[in-house]
């Protein structure tokens, strides 16, 4: 029926369950870098629990360093100290940066071979994709981490093409037997839109393809408590084939108060431009009272100041799962390394799944679930629903404001605008109920540069 929204396939009684389900997995570098800020009435978090990533027979910090965006070596010297042993990377972070900082912490570093390093080469961009021309890509991601080698070089965002990419085999091939890479592997995040191009293909049908396929070690992709069905059946694949798991956006990191704080002044863009204000966001801030109540009432039951504190039990929901070998989550500071290592171990709790259960029903339909997309077929603008929703998330989660305003603005005419005139679709294919169409034109508000 028009206007009908499609059903919400999450329950509290079915995500309890589902939590409860699995039972957790048991386990258990000096020179460099020193400027962490210390307290002495406060325990510095380590790293207390590896496990062996698939057939690389690699045994990894189960709380990996993402470097996506990083910029501070001090930090990732701190967590080496700490434990950490791996390392997520690519050429394209922060336009090199990434790499050339991690390269800083290397070189003061004795401890390279025991330390699992990672970058990745979108086949796509950044130069050339033949054989010859993807090895000397990887020599110039070689010369600004100052190593000698890789542990693994993955497809960056790989396509299912891409899965048969031979040019990259062949150039796996040689750069294992010169030294200069270990193992291979590939990332993917769903449905993207960039600079090089849309891709559409599922997540969970590339790490399968990859699988299958055979000549892929690791593998790097979503999985969190909001969003199981995909990443379970990327794990299913991976653990057939015993490659390595490694895993990105463990936390939804949905912050209800920064919706509200942006609809006012939405509205206000709306009426002094002398236009109508979409019946969608009418239908959001009337909904926004009601859900502050709900969040209130969450963090009383919970006795937590913040919303945020669901993130421990979030990325130890996925760290449950005996098929995870490794949490890769963004790290820029010492508040988050801290909070992240300090996770290292932990056991999923009743209190845990409780927490997350009622979290869920305070923000399910808020999430636009990451590698999902299922809603852009219905778009008549096509609309890159995803990828919006993604930068939506760097920008109120993550704290990556710029870089979700410079990847936005670069969209051009395929951002969010077209959709304050639309008939809502995407929101009626939603699967789990997501005001998808108001929640698009909150990005677009949140990150058009004035």
């Amino acid at each position: 029926m028009p206007g009908e929204r499609a059903p919400v396939t999450m329950s509290r009684r079915r995500f309890v369950g589902a939590s409860l389900a699995a039972f957790p997995v048991l386990g258990r570098g000096t020179a460099g870098l020193t400027d962490e800020p210390q307290d002495a009435k406060k325990p510095v978090p380590k790293i207390v629990a590896h496990r062996r990533l698939g057939r690389t027979g690699w045994s990894v910090s189960d709380i990996g360093f993402g470097a996506g965006l990083f910029s501070n070596a001090p930090v990732l010297a701190a967590a080496l100290d700490r434990g950490v042993n791996y390392i997520d990377t690519a050429e394209h972070y922060g336009n090199g940066e990434s790499e050339r900082t991690i390269g800083e912490v290397l070189k003061r570093r004795s401890d390279r071979k025991a330390l699992f390093l990672t970058t990745k080469l979108n086949v796509a961009r950044y130069g050339g994709n033949s054989k010859d021309e993807l090895k000397e890509r990887l020599r110039k991601c070689l010369e600004r981490l100052q190593t000698d080698y890789v542990d693994c070089l993955m497809i960056h965002m790989c396509t299912l093409a891409q899965v048969k990419h031979e040019p990259y085999h062949e150039a796996i091939r040689e750069l294992k037997a010169e030294g200069r890479v270990r193992f291979s592997g590939l990332s993917n995040h769903g449905p993207d839109m960039s600079v090089y191009g849309r891709l559409t293909d599922p997540m969970e049908q590339v790490i399968a393809a990859a699988a299958e396929d055979g000549r892929f070690d690791v593998a790097l992709f979503v999985y969190n408590y909001l969003n199981t069905e995909r990443g379970a059946k990327a794990l299913a694949a991976c653990k057939a084939r015993n490659m390595g798991t490694t895993l990105m956006k463990t936390d939804p990191g949905l912050h209800i108060e920064r919706d509200q704080s942006f609809l006012a002044p939405m509205k206000q863009r709306y009426t002094s431009q002398g236009k109508p204000v979409p019946d969608t966001i009418v239908a959001m801030e009337a909904q926004a009272a009601e859900r502050a109540a709900r969040a209130r009432a969450f963090l009383d039951k919970h006795r937590i100041a913040d919303p945020g504190k669901a993130r421990e039990a979030a990325v130890t929901f996925a760290l449950n799962n005996r098929d995870v070998h490794c949490a890769c989550p963004s790290i820029n500071n010492f508040q988050d390394l801290d909070a992240f290592v300090a996770l290292s171990g932990r056991r999923m709790t009743i209190r845990d799944a409780a927490l997350l259960a009622d979290y869920a029903d305070v923000t399910d339909d808020l999430y636009c679930r990451h590698a999902c997309g299922t809603c852009e077929a219905a778009c008549p603008n096509a609309v890159p629903v995803n990828t919006i929703m993604r930068y939506d998330y760097y920008f109120t989660a993550k704290g990556q404001e710029k870089s979700a305003l410079v990847q936005y603005a670069a969209l051009g005419d395929r951002d969010a605008s077209p959709c304050a005139a639309c008939d809502g679709g995407c929101e009626r294919a939603c699967p789990h109920g997501v005001r998808i169409q108001g929640r698009l034109l909150l990005a677009h508000h949140r990150l058009t540069m004035p």
